[in-house]
């Protein structure tokens, strides 16, 4: 639940680094979609019992943090793809460069002798490469997302995504929902009705003979 304040986050973010201004409704559909998430993932959950006591402070400080850095990383890519002339293309090879350092050092000390024994790409069967290929993908449509739109929005995609993924797995899966799906769905749903609607000007108001009334 608290992962999910990393869309209201982002979007205190935005309007402190980018100068955005969003209305109060915007505002509003934030929140909305925030708890429509929360309503939707919780789906099917069951309460596990962990064998081992937690410190629930560290935890959900770690989570605020988590949150924030979420937000801040997301709002400073979109400011580098927008704050220079710098092509889209050069700025991905430039950010999964770092990725892929880093992944290859986790093979490293996780992985090296499985590496080493059967080779870099063993068990990659083509079922393997088509979730590598939709990932990779994923990642460059993100990259256009943030481009001409802005981390808010892409907020909102995802929250579609996973209202979408779960209607799949209904249809495909068998999955049963309940009233919390319906109700979170219908949440998103709205928040994004709201989210898109325009901004109203409230520097004048109509007054009854016709003309205007500066506030």
């Amino acid at each position: 639940v608290t992962y999910q304040m990393k869309v209201p986050c982002t979007a205190l973010v935005s309007v402190m680094m980018l100068g955005r201004s969003l209305s109060g409704m915007q505002w509003i559909a934030i929140f909305v979609l925030t708890g429509g998430v929360i309503l939707v993932q919780g789906i099917g959950g069951e309460a596990v019992t962990s064998p081992t006591e937690g410190n629930y402070i560290v935890g959900l400080t770690a989570l605020t943090i988590a949150v924030f850095c979420s937000g801040f990383a997301g709002v400073y890519f979109e400011k580098l793809l927008k704050g220079s002339d710098t092509s889209l293309w050069v700025r991905n090879v430039q950010m999964y460069s770092w990725g892929m350092l880093s992944a290859f050092v986790g093979v490293v000390m996780h992985d090296w002798e499985n590496v080493v024994e059967n080779g870099f790409l063993y068990g990659y069967t083509p079922l393997v490469w088509l979730v590598v290929l939709l990932g990779s993908g994923g990642g460059l449509y993100t990259s256009v997302v943030v481009k001409y739109t802005d981390n808010i929005m892409k907020g909102f995609a995802a929250a579609a995504a996973i209202v979408l993924s779960t209607i799949a797995s209904i249809a495909f899966m068998g999955l049963v929902v309940g009233w919390m799906f319906v109700m979170g769905a219908s949440l998103v749903i709205a928040a994004i009705f709201m989210y898109g609607l325009p901004k109203t000007n409230t520097e004048k108001l109509p007054t009854r003979k016709g003309g205007t009334q500066n506030v």
